[in-house]
């Protein structure tokens, strides 16, 4: 977002736009207080949340902006190689049921290395998050332990393993990153960027779809997407699409890494301001075009077919109910 606002606003030096990397639940509840122009969240709106956004502005606009993915990253030391994780290991981690990097669980994915008799100590993020929502709900679909928990899925969550003392709340993907740098024998899961621009190593993890232990990585993020049954997408955005963060888990296709996610933006349709409606409509417009060839790595652009789709949604943005785009193209 950072790179884009710098480059948009060389364009457009009479529009500014400010950023606040707040998590999720926050970015979305300041837009529905009206303390955010535009909403940023990793997951679409949960249906009650949505409800609640169109209750009070009317029409609202939930628009992929990029695609990403949630990494599983590790601080164990000696560690060398990749490190093989399945949802069901994941899930009893953050449980509690699994509290030590030899439990035999954890050996039988990785027979080659020997592991320590050490607590794990499990990070994850203390504040509203849309990673928290995927990873949670990526738990929710892929493992029976998660399911019969009854901890669910969410912007927030409350994690077992902190009751036991081996768990760490960190502010933000880069909370969860520096905590996980910071203690030996810890474990996280993080935005894919953060991973990448913290030179974190990150953990195969087992696709269901296809049994293989997949890396994050470009080309295996790519693959999930090129895979991903997108024409579930509606042809308007104006709707409810909660029950579309599952379209990128756990894609069958060989290589395809099964924690990927779009990201998403929440704004109003209809607008009393004509300066602000023409801002917030170019912004998002430079978004879904020029940005993205301009995105740091970690993070795919959106498919083409996706892009048109927001492209003719935008349109719909207006002031006055007058349509934006016919007073700036």
């Amino acid at each position: 977002m950072q790179v884009w606002i710098k480059d948009f606003q060389s364009k457009y030096p009479g529009i500014q736009v400010t950023y606040s990397a707040v998590g999720s639940g926050a970015g979305v509840n300041n837009f529905l207080q009206g303390a955010y122009d535009i909403g940023a969240t990793d997951v679409p709106p949960p249906s009650n949340l949505y409800q609640q956004l169109t209750q009070k502005y009317g029409e609202i606009l939930t628009i992929p902006d990029v695609v990403g993915a949630v990494d599983i990253i590790y601080n164990i030391p000696g560690f060398t190689g990749t490190l093989n994780l399945t949802a069901d290991v994941l899930a009893k981690i953050y449980l509690g049921q699994i509290q030590y990097w030899d439990d035999p669980a954890i050996k039988a994915l990785n027979p080659n290395f020997n592991f320590p008799h050490q607590k794990i100590i499990a990070v994850h993020r203390s504040d509203g998050s849309g990673t928290t929502f995927v990873f949670t709900y990526w738990l929710y679909i892929s493992s029976q332990s998660w399911r019969s928990s009854g901890v669910g899925y969410g912007f927030t969550v409350n994690w077992p393993v902190d009751q036991l003392g081996n768990g760490l709340g960190g502010k933000g993907s880069d909370g969860v990153t520096a905590y996980v740098k910071q203690n030996p024998y810890s474990i996280g899961y993080v935005e894919a960027q953060y991973a990448i621009a913290n030179n974190l190593t990150a953990a195969a993890v087992l696709n269901p779809s296809t049994g293989e232990y997949v890396k994050p990585s470009q080309a295996s993020i790519e693959t999930a997407v090129q895979n991903a049954n997108l024409t579930q997408l509606p042809s308007s955005l104006t709707k409810d699409l909660s029950q579309y963060l599952s379209v990128f888990l756990n894609v069958k296709a060989h290589n395809a890494y099964p924690i990927v996610t779009f990201s998403w933006l929440v704004v109003k349709v209809n607008y009393s301001d004509e300066s602000k409606a023409e801002a917030i409509y170019l912004f998002l417009k430079y978004m879904v075009t020029t940005g993205q060839t301009e995105l740091p790595t970690g993070y795919l652009p959106l498919p083409s077919n996706i892009q048109q789709l927001v492209l003719e949604n935008l349109k719909l943005i207006s002031y006055n109910n007058m349509p934006v785009y016919t007073m700036v193209s």
